[in-house]
């Protein structure tokens, strides 16, 4: 059994403690429960030759009917409809002592310093990896339930997050506000304002008047623009763009 495959089992082992969760081969946990929305928490493994894999955990969303209109638009389905990295939610997910990295077993690693057998915080051995990963788990659909209102699929799409609150004190944004209108979430926020009869929404998101951090993405939103006509006549005939 490859390293790989151990951890992968190890995983299926913490979702089945929990009810309505399943562990995926794409690496992720995944709640099927909603007719709308997928509820995803993922561990965030890559996997190297060493032996190892490092982690960086996110929680997030897949609306059906968001990935349905983006798929059609663009030709390309995205895997997360929102998505929070636990590193700006909790102090055990950022800084020296965080968890980055799973090994078969400890093995000898030499400092900057040139210190021999030495163990780096922030690494831990196969043995550990289920009560680390049954943690994952855990703050994972407590971030999920925290950012999403999940009573109803209009109240999901009509309330999706607009902010969050920076934590990550090594990049020097500790405690100022960080957005969901950046990038891709803001794209998502234009479509979650269509699929709810919101055709305006896309273009005061597209005015200067509407600021953003980062440069938004406007190719896709023009993209959203010119085929508004069709979406209102869509919605206007039968309720619904998708």
């Amino acid at each position: 059994m490859t390293f790989k495959s151990e951890i992968f089992e190890i995983c299926q082992q913490v979702a089945v403690e929990f009810h309505g969760w399943k562990f995926t081969s794409s690496g992720d946990f995944v709640n099927k429960a909603l007719k709308h929305t997928d509820l995803i928490v993922s561990p965030g493994f890559v996997f190297n030759a060493e032996p190892s894999c490092s982690v960086s955990p996110v929680a997030g969303i897949k609306n059906r009917k968001i990935v349905r209109l983006y798929k059609d638009l663009f030709g390309r389905e995205p895997f997360w409809t929102l998505s929070v990295k636990f590193q700006l939610e909790s102090e055990k997910y950022r800084g020296a002592i965080s968890v980055k990295r799973i090994y078969p077993q400890k093995v000898p690693f030499t400092t900057a310093h040139e210190e021999p057998n030495c163990w780096p915080d922030g690494f831990i051995v196969r043995a550990e990896a289920l009560t680390y990963l049954r943690g994952v788990l855990t703050d994972g659909r407590r971030y999920v339930e925290k950012y999403f209102d999940l009573s109803s699929e209009e109240s999901l799409l009509r309330n999706l997050p607009v902010s969050y609150q920076w934590m990550d004190k090594g990049i020097g944004n500790s405690g100022q506000m960080g957005s969901f209108y950046e990038e891709s979430d803001g794209i998502v926020h234009c479509l979650a304002a269509i699929i709810l009869g919101d055709f305006d929404f896309v273009e005061r998101y597209r005015s200067d008047e509407f600021k953003t951090m980062t440069p938004k993405r406007v190719h896709e939103i023009d993209k959203i623009v010119s085929v508004l006509p069709e979406l209102k006549r869509r919605f206007s005939e039968t309720g619904s763009v998708v």
